[in-house]
């Protein structure tokens, strides 16, 4: 029997993405796109289970063997004792937690008469993370789980599939198709990736960009045996256009597999790709220093949160199953909201080892096509006041000796008609890649406040939990669970209701050092539950340069 005790669905929200140029046309008659996606699984419990029993004599095996998050599989082994008895299902995140197992909450099922099971439950998306099934006193083994990642390679059809980021060409006014590969091993996620399981006949959506935050469907197609789709009979207009590729939900047969999109693809018609990087940045780029660093590690940082007590949470997005960026939190006392993703270049939002990532652009090496900004905005669960908290971490840097990428954690205006160019917007966190500096702040129409902190480590190598308070006569940023600064004048405070935004922000007309980040969960807490703070750090007020709305 599938257990699937947490519904995620999918949200009527805008696909984001940015720049296109030239225009490309398909004759399609397109179905909707469908409206939502059923129950998924528990979010992790809250019930933790720190006794390991001396009975541990059973199995647990599943099938497939490869997967990803969501994926529907088969739960089978014993507790290695007889009798029928209520099961339930647990998880240990590893070294972090010990021997401290916590309960999957919502799941029910028991053991046959001679102490064997056998059940369906959807994949989780984590690497690394250790499952067993429990019956009493009897538990079965302990199985690692390492979800692959979603992912698609798109090229123009009949070309040659480099593992570099520069632009296809095609002739002015010639046709041409675009192929998708929904199990590409040639690309930088790898291992990760290699060996993701052929899932036929889930839809493929083509799409254009049309700006920075609208993507236009072209056509649709299927998955095949081989686990390609195909586009045919687009025609190039000269100049320049971006398409991508999403594989769509996938909920048939006990699946609950969210949406994945692909990188952009941008193609030329009627210029040489040194034409067009002329064009973009004033002239051809130099490569970067390729520096291959990986992701970071180690345990957690303490939270804010946990330290002042701000439970229970209004939301929490864990990225823990088959969720795409339209689904709600996994938990929380306001079950809502979503969130959209824009990119001007070369970059991409996607869901990775359970976490919402930012990456410049596919390929891993020195070399051009790291360009623009790429950002991850939540969308319909806003307060005025409260606390918003992530954990953000370089997972690579590729390139160093070019301009390095910002990446901000921002509250910004929930409703646009009350953006004003900037003059509302709190900084939670600003980082760059090789740098322990992370600097914080607000602005107001005619003042800002700005500070910086000095972390003990870059966020190549650790995580940094970043928070930020928001109440009557206070602002307070924090660190890894301890305050860094304040603001206490009134003029600071926004008055708008807030929500987070994520971006990747590069400098514009300039190739960037290429970067990705993930930020493994964000939470909001009200402003009513534990203790407030006030840093005795007071950032000192300045005048406001006058309000950029070019920015966004």
């Amino acid at each position: 029997m599938t257990r699937s005790p947490l519904g995620f669905r999918r949200a009527g929200s805008r696909l984001m993405a940015g720049l296109a140029v030239g225009l490309v046309y398909v004759a399609a008659n397109l179905p909707a796109a469908p409206a939502s996606l059923p129950t998924a699984p528990a979010a992790r419990g809250s019930h933790v289970d720190a006794t390991l029993s001396s009975a541990t004599t059973g199995s647990l095996s599943i099938s497939p063997a490869k997967y990803v998050g969501g994926q529907r599989l088969t739960w089978s082994g014993s507790v290695g004792h007889a009798g029928v008895r209520p099961l339930v299902l647990q998880f240990n995140m590893g070294n972090a937690t010990g021997n401290h197992w916590s309960t999957v909450d919502g799941f029910h099922d028991q053991t046959q008469a001679d102490g064997s099971f056998s059940f369906t439950y959807p994949a989780p998306s984590m690497f690394n993370i250790r499952y067993r099934v429990k019956a009493g006193e009897y538990v079965s083994a302990a199985r690692v789980f390492n979800a692959k990642t979603q992912d698609l390679t798109i090229w123009v059809t009949g070309q040659t599939v480099t593992n570099t980021n520069a632009p296809a060409r095609v002739g002015v006014d010639r046709t041409f198709g675009i192929t998708v590969d929904t199990t590409p091993d040639n690309i930088y996620r790898s291992p990760e990736s290699q060996g993701l399981p052929v899932l036929k006949g889930r839809t493929l959506t083509l799409q254009q960009r049309i700006d920075a935050d609208t993507w236009r469907t072209l056509d649709t197609t299927t998955v095949g045996d081989d686990g390609r789709g195909y586009f045919t009979g687009l025609t190039a207009v000269a100049g320049v256009a971006v398409f991508r590729v999403r594989a769509e939900d996938y909920v048939t047969g006990g699946n609950q597999i969210g949406w994945a999109q692909s990188f952009p693809l941008y193609v030329l018609a009627g210029q040489t790709a040194q034409d067009w990087y002329s064009s973009l940045y004033g002239s051809v780029p130099n490569s970067s220093v390729p520096v291959n660093k990986g992701p970071s590690g180690g345990a957690q940082p303490p939270t804010s949160s946990q330290h002042y007590r701000w439970f229970p949470s209004l939301f929490d997005f864990a990225w823990e199953y088959g969720q795409s960026l339209s689904s709600p939190p996994s938990r929380g006392t306001r079950i809502q909201g979503s969130w959209t993703d824009s990119s001007t270049g070369s970059g991409r939002v996607s869901k990775f080892n359970g976490g919402l990532a930012l990456d410049s652009k596919r390929y891993v090496g020195a070399g051009p096509g790291d360009f623009g900004t790429t950002r991850a905005t939540l969308h319909g669960n806003s307060i005025s006041q409260g606390r918003w908290e992530t954990s953000i971490r370089v997972r690579n840097a590729y390139e160093r000796g070019g301009h390095a990428y910002q990446f901000l954690v921002e509250l910004v205006p929930a409703d646009a008609a009350d953006y004003d160019c900037g003059a509302h917007n709190i900084t939670v966190a600003n980082i760059s890649p090789f740098s322990d500096e992370v600097g914080f702040g607000v602005r107001s129409p005619l003042y800002s406040w700005n500070g910086t902190t000095t972390a003990p480590y870059t966020p190549l190598a650790k995580a940094y939990n970043v928070a930020v308070e928001v109440a009557n006569g206070h602002l307070t940023w924090f660190l890894n669970g301890s305050p860094v600064g304040s603001v206490t004048n009134d003029a600071a405070l926004p008055g708008v209701p807030l929500t987070l935004r994520l971006s990747l922000v590069g400098q514009p007309g300039a190739e960037m050092d290429q970067t990705g980040v993930i930020s493994d969960w964000q939470r909001g807490f009200p402003i009513t539950t534990g203790q407030q703070v006030v840093s005795h750090n007071k950032l000192p007020r300045r005048g406001a340069a006058a309000p950029d709305c070019s920015a966004g």
